[in-house]
């Protein structure tokens, strides 16, 4: 039978298309993610200046949604101009379509359409592996990959899951001996003051807008974070983020910040870390801030520490010093260009740019 390529249509395909995105992540049933409010959030109330809406598309077999592919439009600054980037989320080919080239045709059909709509490019954060052929057939580029770091308090519920629990009380002395020393060295500095917000408390931080702006003019490539993105990007139905801003005392300034919330892991209580942000010549007070996202753990009973970090990002921001190792997990960052007036090459080098969760759609 026949496989139809076309927009999505809201409000009318919705079910359908919430059955097909449960049969895809079924691990996401019982969780706010699934809700109608969540998906209007994502896609229907983006605060941007040209795009309000989210791009969708759909691979349709008689009467029923086998494929769907979806694009935010985030901004970004390059070189300080501004540019609207589709980050690609949500895809997915329900089970009976796949191994038919659903995937393949549906992203080449949508990312064509992002080219008609007038994105500078489209980007994306696979984790999966067997999604990786049906993104290259469909034309993507992999210019690099985004190393997932962990840092442990205890090992608790991770040797439960293991059912090795009898290691626990030696792993936790470990960890505990280990984290202390290395705690050791960081000097306390008069200089730093840090204050703890929440997520609804965006328009309280004194210096958060200036900050940003003077970050984006340092990154050549910068997710465009301002107040409204922010409010959007953190406002997701039923989560809650803590923002951890260190101060300059003496410029009376905001030396950088970080976003953390606490997340589950294969039953692994964790808190990751949404976004981290220092501006030039401010990096030596990394640690201040990698200390205190370590007592927002403690004070969340988190076990685990994660963060999305680039390779570069993390050697600037000493992460091995503070006792975070590169696990396993590897997020591939993915790219399809469609605004011939950008080099492909500064695109695809893996310095110029600052990636990590929140540039994404996850955590």
């Amino acid at each position: 039978m026949e496989i139809k390529l076309e927009k999505f249509k809201y409000p009318e395909d919705f079910k359908k298309q919430r059955e097909l995105f449960i049969e895809c992540f079924p691990e996401t049933i019982g969780t706010p993610i699934i809700t109608e409010e969540h998906y209007r959030w994502k896609f229907k109330s983006f605060p941007g200046k040209k795009y309000e809406k989210s791009f969708e598309y759909i691979a349709r077999l008689d009467d029923a949604i086998v494929g769907y592919y979806a694009a935010i439009p985030y901004e970004y600054l390059i070189k300080n101009k501004s540019f609207y980037v589709g980050m690609v989320c949500d895809v997915m080919t329900g089970i009976k379509a796949r191994g038919k080239g659903v995937f393949t045709k549906l992203g080449i059909f949508s990312t064509d359409q992002f080219l008609k709509e007038g994105l500078a490019f489209s980007t994306g954060f696979p984790i999966r592996p067997e999604v990786i052929p049906g993104h290259k057939k469909a034309g993507w580029d992999f210019p690099f990959q985004i190393p997932l770091y962990g840092k442990f308090l205890k090992f608790n519920a991770f040797f439960k899951a293991k059912s090795t629990s009898y290691l626990t009380p030696f792993a936790n002395f470990f960890i505990l001996f280990y984290n202390s020393v290395l705690n050791l060295f960081i000097r306390s500095s008069n200089r730093i003051h840090t204050i703890r917000y929440n997520s609804s408390q965006i328009t309280d931080i004194v210096g958060l807008k200036k900050f940003k702006i003077k970050w984006c003019e340092e990154n050549k490539i910068a997710l465009n974070k301002s107040i409204k993105f922010l409010k959007w990007r953190l406002g997701a139905p039923e989560k809650n983020y803590e923002i951890i801003v260190l101060n300059d005392k003496l410029n009376q300034s905001i030396l950088g910040y970080s976003i953390v919330r606490t997340i589950e892991k294969e039953g692994v209580p964790c808190l990751g870390v949404l976004d981290f942000c220092l501006i030039k010549n401010s990096q030596k007070f990394s640690k201040y801030l990698l200390l205190e996202i370590e007592k927002s753990a403690k004070m969340q009973k988190a076990e685990l520490i994660l963060i999305m970090m680039m390779k570069h990002k993390a050697k600037e921001y000493q992460l091995k010093s503070a006792g975070f190792l590169k696990t396993p997990y590897n997020f591939s960052f993915i790219m399809k260009k469609f605004n011939n007036s950008l080099n492909t090459d500064f695109l695809k080098e893996e310095k110029n740019w600052n990636l990590m969760w929140i540039d994404s759609d996850d955590l």
